[in-house]
């Protein structure tokens, strides 16, 4: 009686650390993904404040040679 108990327990133990393994896989992968997108959001950030700045420049230096 107190094998198979043990025999069970080992092998729940065994599906779960399987289990586990699994959603570090995906949820890494996830991770990455998401690393991914806010480099991605973060380079348009930069040049659209690049543009905005240009653009005011431009703007300024137009209204001060009038």
């Amino acid at each position: 009686m107190s094998q198979d108990r043990y025999w069970e327990a080992i092998n729940r133990i065994a599906t779960h650390e399987a289990m586990c393994e699994e959603r570090s896989k995906t949820i890494f992968n996830r991770l990455d993904k998401i690393d991914e997108s806010l480099a991605l959001v973060s380079k348009r950030m930069f040049s659209l404040g690049v543009m905005l700045i240009g653009g005011m420049a431009g703007l300024l230096v137009t209204l001060l040679m009038k």
